[in-house]
């Protein structure tokens, strides 16, 4: 293809780095191509799977894969004499972020909490770490960033027309499937109540207690459109990124002097009103201020700024964001005033996680608690007036600080400051010579993409994926067609990577996400774009020396047979044993089911879920000869204790216990269950101690044992905790009539 002169600014650079400038075609190895094609297709996966599963180790296989890109990358760049880029300051933030969580994982292993959940978010952070450098590598090369400036929009609008499509068609339709049912569940007699119960759990719904009225809550309330995210405060952030990068597009077409820009700016607005639309319906206020502050801010960093040319930047963003707010409001009514009036309410409720989490900071200054431990160590520190059991502060910098300690702290607060000066350098002029368009790199990209579709096809992937990934890839194709290199090397979109990073910043300091693949990844791209466009384009001469290539293709190998070993293999061979456990036991073989349950406990020795469900199988049994087996609640009881030992944290295996105990009791009237029952429920009130229905089991539980006046105490703060409920409006929280109505005789009855 023809030469097309790309004239882009840049920052102060080294002597050699210019001249390497200077004298370069930009013209990638194909070899490099591939492996761009590679690592954009791992990138874009992540927003197309469900991003709140790392724990459960549902996404390692993306790790694995990131660590193969890693070994082909190494092998390539010898191959093609392209030396390594130098990871520079960037690189070390990015190392202290990542390996204080790795760290703060391996205490975990070695002393309590969820061991097989930290040793799988672990290997995220070092996906994250070898997704960062694969990056930064490819990001030398303008082809590399235009193709994922392309692939982020387009997997940004593709998924935004799927939150519109849950917002008005598929939410509805669940509503009205099961809205009747809740509805008839509160009246119906116990026969027909089981009958809509079983065909409940079925679809994983919950049927009882504050889970249930949540769930009906935000099935009657709520139609935020979440994409393939839990929450959609974090489809929110993805698609502000987008809008942000959208602009800086748009912002470089207007200025060229292309004589179909019209036609092509028909497009990219279409394009800014789909995403603009569904960040609108997604109701996230954290999103809004971020998608702002990103806009503002590639204004104020433009060179020689002038009132006009601000002027119509805003106008640009504002006036397409304001007129499809409009349209929302006034026609559509996806947007109501308790968007804005609630807001208060929301930033009370992140005021109670911060002031929580701030003294488990304290508590655990230098390591933090360790990826995945948060929600069980916070509940110890929840706010009496607080209902929602979080799993993350709702703030990147207590997010951090919290579960990985001070050394992550120090890798976020570097890479928010090199990012503040790569801001700043952006501003400079340096002109660089032009480079050759080729289509290679999207070819590899849609091939890639075209083997995950098939992979997908033939393993009965999510339905909605093999709609959507034919979608994303014909829009990618469409996009990166108009997006000739002389607009996507602009300053324009040069500033877009800082403004999109800045803005998600931004919206992490309100919101969750920082822990997420998905979302750390994206922040991992921007700023890699970023850094690339700073130092201006690589150039493939030389070698990488035998020495580094060595090293890092062992390190690569070396850390893809450990995580096949620690966790694809455990966690796959596990999660196949638990699910065939659970088919024997709807088919009532109890005996074969817990012989699978032994194979999944024996495969993954870091998981507790194995022997929680022997535990549970063990129980059943006591259970249906009437406790008179006194051998099976043993085990039971013994199976729930060593599940203790694997997970001390969590409260919910205690109140499992407590409530066998105390079954016990009716049956037995022995006062030594009882006090079992009592020990058990103690233990869960230090983990957590402000649950009114856990406080009022203890009540229950020690009056039992015949502790009158102590039961008295509980049973009376149990309702305070719960009048604190019911005056913050905590429905999910409320005590049951019945509870409340035993609370109170007890508290009515005659001292000892």
């Amino acid at each position: 293809m023809a030469n097309k002169s790309a004239s882009i600014r840049r920052g102060p650079q080294p002597e050699s780095t210019l001249q390497n400038s200077r004298s370069t075609t930009g013209d990638e190895p194909v070899g490099l191509m591939l492996c761009g094609g590679l690592t954009l297709v791992l990138l874009l996966m992540r927003f197309f799977s469900v991003a709140e599963s790392a724990d459960r180790g549902e996404t390692l296989w993306m790790v694995s894969f990131w660590l193969v890109a890693l070994f082909l990358w190494v092998i390539v760049s010898w191959k093609s004499s392209c030396p390594i880029s130098t990871p520079g300051w960037f690189g070390m933030g990015v190392a202290l972020l990542a390996g204080g969580h790795v760290v703060s994982a391996l205490i975990v292993v070695v002393t309590i909490g969820d061991k097989r959940a930290a040793i799988n978010l672990a290997w995220e952070w070092i996906g994250v770490a070898t997704g960062w450098f694969l990056l930064r590598q490819q990001c030398q090369f303008f082809l590399f960033r235009r193709e994922l400036l392309a692939g982020l929009i387009a997997a940004g609008a593709s998924i935004a027309g799927l939150g519109l499509y849950q917002h008005y068609v598929e939410f509805p339709s669940i509503a009205a499937k099961y809205g009747p049912m809740f509805d008839r569940l509160k009246v119906a007699d116990p026969v027909e109540a089981a009958i809509i119960r079983n065909e409940l759990v079925k679809e994983e719904i919950p049927v009882e207690g504050p889970s249930l009225t949540l769930f009906e809550k935000r099935l009657r309330d709520s139609r935020e459109p979440i994409g393939f995210f839990a929450l959609a405060n974090n489809l929110g952030g993805f698609l502000s990124v987008c809008f942000i990068l959208t602009v800086s597009v748009a912002t470089s077409l207007w200025k060229s002097s292309d004589r179909t820009k019209w036609r092509r700016m028909v497009f990219w607005i279409a394009i800014l009103i789909l995403l603009s639309w569904c960040l609108l319906l997604t109701k996230s206020r954290t999103a809004w201020i971020g998608t702002a502050i990103g806009l503002c801010l590639q204004v104020l960093l433009t060179r020689n700024i002038k009132l006009t040319g601000m002027n119509w930047r805003l106008v640009l963003a504002v006036t397409v964001f304001l007129s499809v707010a409009g349209l929302g409001l006034g026609r559509f009514g996806g947007l109501d005033k308790q968007v804005l009036t609630e807001a208060p309410k929301s930033l009370q409720y992140r005021l109670q996680y911060w002031s929580a989490t701030l003294p488990m900071i304290r508590d655990h200054f230098v390591f933090g608690v360790g990826p995945g431990q948060f929600r069980w160590n916070y509940l110890l520190y929840k706010l009496p007036e607080a209902s929602e059991e979080i799993s993350d502060p709702h703030n990147l910098l207590l997010d951090v600080a919290a579960n990985a300690g001070l050394t992550a702290v120090l890798g976020l607060l570097t890479i928010v400051l090199f990012l503040s000066k790569t801001a700043v350098d952006l501003r400079h002029a340096a002109e660089i010579s032009e480079s050759f368009d080729r289509p290679l790199m999207l070819y590899f990209v849609l091939c890639f993409v075209g083997m995950t579709w098939v992979i997908f096809l033939f393993t009965g992937a999510d339905d909605r994926l093999l709609i959507l990934l034919p979608l994303a890839a014909t829009l990618f194709w469409v996009i990166r067609r108009g997006l000739p290199l002389v607009y996507a090397n602009s300053p324009e979109i040069a500033l877009g990577w800082v403004s999109a990073a800045f803005g998600l910043l931004a919206h992490l300091c309100g919101a969750g996400g920082i822990g997420m693949p998905a979302i750390c990844l994206l922040l991992m791209a921007l700023i890699a774009a970023a850094d690339g466009s700073r130092l201006g384009m690589a150039k493939c001469s030389g070698s990488p020396g035998f020495g580094n290539t060595a090293i890092l293709g062992t390190v690569s190998f070396a850390l893809f047979i450990a995580i096949f070993v620690t966790g694809i293999r455990p966690v796959s061979i596990a999660n196949e044993k638990l699910f065939a456990g659970d088919q024997l036991v709807r088919r009532g073989m109890l005996d074969a089911a817990d012989h699978e349950y032994m194979a999944a406990e024996a495969a993954d020795r870091w998981s507790a879920e194995a022997t929680r469900r022997r535990a549970e199988l063990a129980y059943r049994r006591t259970q249906s000869d009437r406790f008179h087996s006194n051998d099976s609640f043993q085990t039971a009881v013994g199976l729930m204790r060593d599940v203790k030992l694997r997970d001390p944290t969590s409260f919910r295996d205690d109140v499992r216990l407590g409530a066998w105990w105390i079954e016990r009791w009716y049956s037995t009237k022995d006062a030594k269950d009882a006090e079992e029952a009592v020990a058990a429920y103690e233990r869960v009130w230090a983990r957590y101690p402000t649950n009114a229905s856990l406080m009022a089991e203890l009540a229950f539980a020690r009056n039992s044992a015949g502790f009158r006046d102590s039961a008295k105490e509980v049973a009376r703060q149990s309702l305070q905790q719960d009048a604190i409920n019911h005056e913050r409006g905590h429905i999910d929280r409320y005590l049951t009539d019945q509870i409340r109505i035993r609370l109170e005789s007890l508290l009515d009855s005659p001292k000892e």
